[in-house]
């Protein structure tokens, strides 16, 4: 089991389309229960192989100057959780990790033996494909996602979709996200986030 988190993706989709501003920290994803998740879904899934684990979680980041030491701290607690932390120095605009995470899911694909990828992101343009690939070839693939932000992916046959909410304590508190099924059958009212 591989599961490749894009960071810049998850904050950007928390932040600008769900919170509407930076996140906090508490605000975040919570890595021990991301880790206790990702176990429990590994139980049952075969016995680990001699030299490699039988889940490898995999975190993708960009880092700035000026960002990078606001960084490290958060990359050791993901170090400490048994992840493994990609970070990448974002030196213009456009910079991405996309292809990082390409490269890995390539590889591993490749080596064998992989049984499952799950993509922590909402880009479709970068990964559509990937997940196509690996479903041709019989690989399990889960988007765990907020779907309304990832229609790309959640439109791909024979793909797996797990809201990040309902991975138990990933978040502190529930999100104020505008979904259908959080619609009340009154309606609600949605507040203007400008000025007239």
């Amino acid at each position: 089991m591989l599961l490749l988190w894009d960071s810049p993706n998850i904050d950007m989709v928390l932040g600008q389309l769900i919170l509407r501003r930076k996140p906090t920290g508490r605000e975040r994803p919570r890595i021990d229960a991301l880790a206790d998740w990702l176990r429990e879904r590994a139980d049952g899934i075969g016995e680990r192989e001699q030299d490699r684990p039988l889940i490898e979680a995999a975190v993708f980041a960009n880092v700035t100057e000026r960002t990078f030491n606001g960084v490290v701290g958060w990359a050791e607690v993901v170090r400490q959780a048994g992840f493994r932390m990609f970070l990448k120095p974002k030196l213009r605009d456009d910079s991405d990790v996309d292809d990082d995470i390409l490269d890995l899911l390539s590889q591993r694909h490749q080596e064998g033996g992989l049984r499952e990828a799950i993509l922590m992101s909402h880009d479709g343009m970068a990964f559509v494909e990937a997940a196509k690939t690996l479903l041709a070839s019989g690989v399990a693939v889960t988007a765990l996602v907020f779907p309304e932000h990832a229609h790309q992916l959640c439109q791909v046959d024979g793909l797996e979709v797990v809201d990040l909410e309902d991975v138990p304590g990933l978040f502190e508190s529930p999100l104020p996200r505008l979904t259908f099924h959080s619609l009340p059958t009154e309606g609600r009212w949605l507040e203007p986030v400008g000025t007239l």
